[in-house]
């Protein structure tokens, strides 16, 4: 019988420097990972049988980011 892994060993992060975290694993971390983004400005990606599906990014970066996007047109 193999040992369970925790949901923070699951976390892991990716060449482009966003932490990737299983969608299944994260509920527990929820608050850690929000922290690490508001903190440290490390995004999260949650990804789903290994393909992103969502991210948690800071709100300043957020409104960067529409900012951006609106003013292309």
């Amino acid at each position: 019988m193999s040992a369970q892994r925790s949901p923070a060993e699951l976390v892991k992060i990716a060449p482009d420097g966003v932490q990737e975290a299983p969608l299944t694993a994260a509920r527990p971390l929820l608050t850690r990972l929000i922290e690490q983004v508001r903190e440290d400005g490390l995004i999260t990606a949650f990804t789903v049988r290994g393909r992103r599906r969502a991210y948690v990014v800071a709100p300043d970066w957020y409104d960067k980011a529409k900012a951006a996007l609106d003013a292309q047109g």
